[in-house]
């Protein structure tokens, strides 16, 4: 096979070539975009597990959870004596403390691959944006039990518009610079 030499392309099938890996990094951006909210959105759930008071609760909810209800052992091994505490608690809240660094570091890579494969950074933004509002909400209310008010899904509503607004005068800014 020395004799072997590869087909010189054109250069009009080269810019096509090029055109549709655009293209499909393109479509590969919004997954990566969502995938980044939803890391940005676990940091926070992290941050709140780190932080709030109902950490031990939840932790002897999940415990239950796994193991019978009746069990003392659930009770038993996240109360500590008085005005310590428990050494599970602390190694629970010590992991979420590193889980918050861990998520939003994968939440910054996926948001930055997200940049790299789109055309428009405004439409990473918006849809990391969306996914993260989206997101939060809904690990809020069935983990926290926070209320999902319709003023709150409003609000959210109107900064995803304005942010989609946004990128849609971005989009069409850059469509003019090409044309002229």
């Amino acid at each position: 096979m020395s004799g072997h030499r590869p087909r010189k392309t054109t250069a009009a099938a080269r810019k096509q070539n090029a055109a549709s890996a655009a293209q499909r990094g393109s479509t590969a951006a919004i997954p990566t975009a969502i995938l980044a909210g939803t890391f940005a959105a676990l940091a926070s759930v992290f941050a709140k597990l780190t932080l709030d008071a109902r950490t031990v609760e939840f932790l002897q909810t999940a415990c239950n959870a796994v193991l019978a209800p009746t069990t003392p052992y659930c009770t038993s091994f996240f109360i500590a004596k008085e005005g310590e505490t428990s050494p599970v608690v602390v190694a629970v809240r010590s992991a979420c403390f590193a889980l918050i660094f861990i998520c939003n570091a994968a939440m910054w890579t996926l948001f930055t691959k997200a940049l790299n494969r789109s055309k428009s950074s405004a439409t990473v933004t918006v849809i990391n944006s969306a996914a993260n509002f989206c997101i939060t909400a809904v690990l809020g209310y069935v983990l926290f039990s926070e209320p999902l008010a319709l003023q709150w899904w409003f609000g959210a509503s109107l900064i995803v518009v304005g942010s989609v607004l946004v990128s849609s005068d971005e989009a069409n800014a850059s469509t003019k610079k090409k044309n002229e």
